[in-house]
């Protein structure tokens, strides 16, 4: 089995959760838009969107794709003799978009993310625990782990860091749009 579990029967299960928490991301994004928060609505839709790419990604695996496609033009440049540097290079990119692109929705939503983490501090930690699988996954591209010193054979808690996160979400989602 792959460590991600894709196209596994623990990839799959993924994707239904993965889809189920981004279903039940619009579900409450509808009730706060009926219920005078539209800024609580669209952190929700962006958070549910968010989660749906994710979840088909487990399956479509892009960055697989983009991996062979990188391969490809290393090849073709001869860069080959270069590639534990250019993996490396690669997840310090990645991660330093991440964390960019997080950085600019703080800054440009500040109000709105307060107010979410403020009212949903159980989604913001499975969103939390989500970020910090897709970081450690991104680490586990070939070089990047020995690298880094990491065995992914060795690391038993990266699906229940993803699995977790999306339960935590899960039950924000629940709780929130439950009858009062």
């Amino acid at each position: 089995m792959h460590v991600a579990g894709h196209l596994t029967a623990l990839g799959w299960t993924m994707l239904a959760l993965y889809l189920v928490v981004a279903l039940l991301a619009f579900r409450v994004a509808a009730i706060s838009g009926s219920a005078n928060s539209a800024a609580m609505g669209r952190v929700w839709i962006c958070l549910g969107i968010i989660l749906a790419v994710l979840g088909l990604n487990k399956q479509v695996d892009l960055q697989t794709l983009l991996i062979h496609f990188g391969r490809h033009i290393a090849r073709r440049e001869g860069l080959l003799a270069y590639r534990p540097e250019l993996h490396f290079a690669l997840f310090l990119g990645f991660t330093l978009t991440v964390i960019a692109l997080l950085a600019i929705a703080m800054l440009r939503f500040s109000a709105e993310v307060g107010e979410f983490v403020r009212k949903f501090p159980i989604a913001v930690s499975g969103c939390g625990l989500i970020c910090v699988y897709i970081v450690i996954r991104a680490a586990l591209i070939d070089h990047v782990n020995r690298t880094l010193g990491v065995d992914p054979e060795g690391i038993p808690f990266i699906w229940p860091l993803e699995a977790g996160g999306l339960l935590l979400i899960m039950f924000q989602a629940l709780r929130t749009s439950a009858p009062r």
